[in-house]
């Protein structure tokens, strides 16, 4: 073999070499960023959990707040077109129901005029520390079938930690600063 022979077969192996260990580098996911990295290591959302838990919030009778993480403060921290629920006279349905639209009626006990256990355009999202998600979607209105939106914030267990409905919706609220 002569010296431009060798000279050739060189640089094609060593070039070939070089490719096989940045496709080895590629494969084994070390080329990912530290975002892309850390966000890969939250867990997937159990939707069937997210699901069942809404549900139970908003078409269950028995008003018992199972999911909350905290009971006692779930007044505070559900919010109806941006406004605080607190302590008012009306029941949160009640609430919902004027926001709706539809003639206001303080006897509302119940999300029944929605259609039970029907979601629209569920979306989950980790917040950025991990320690909790947000779920949001629509609901849809028996009479008119107009969706309305809401907003769950969950922590890592599954426990309602915020609720939104209407209008101004989790991100809306956030945006403005108001919680």
């Amino acid at each position: 073999m002569n010296k431009k022979s060798a000279l050739t077969l060189g640089s094609i192996g060593g070039v070939l070499v070089i490719l096989i260990i940045i496709i080895a580098f590629m494969m084994t996911g070390q080329h990912k960023t530290n975002s892309q990295s850390s966000s890969s290591k939250l867990p997937k959302i159990n939707q069937a959990k997210v699901m069942k838990r809404i549900d139970s919030e908003i078409f269950s009778i028995d008003d018992g707040h199972n999911y909350h993480e905290n009971q006692d403060t779930w007044k505070d921290t559900t919010y109806i077109d941006g406004e605080k629920f607190g302590n008012r006279q009306a029941s949160i349905a009640a609430m919902v129901y004027d926001s709706i639209g539809l003639a206001t009626n303080n006897d509302v006990e119940s999300f029944n005029f929605f259609k039970e256990h029907e979601i629209e355009n569920l979306v989950t999202i980790w917040h950025k520390d991990g320690n909790s998600f947000v779920a949001k979607g629509y609901f849809v209105v028996k009479e008119t079938g107009a969706k309305y939106p809401f907003a769950f914030e969950f922590n890592a267990d599954y426990m309602i930690l915020q609720e939104w409905y209407g209008k101004t919706n989790y991100y809306k609220s956030q945006e403005s600063g108001s919680n």
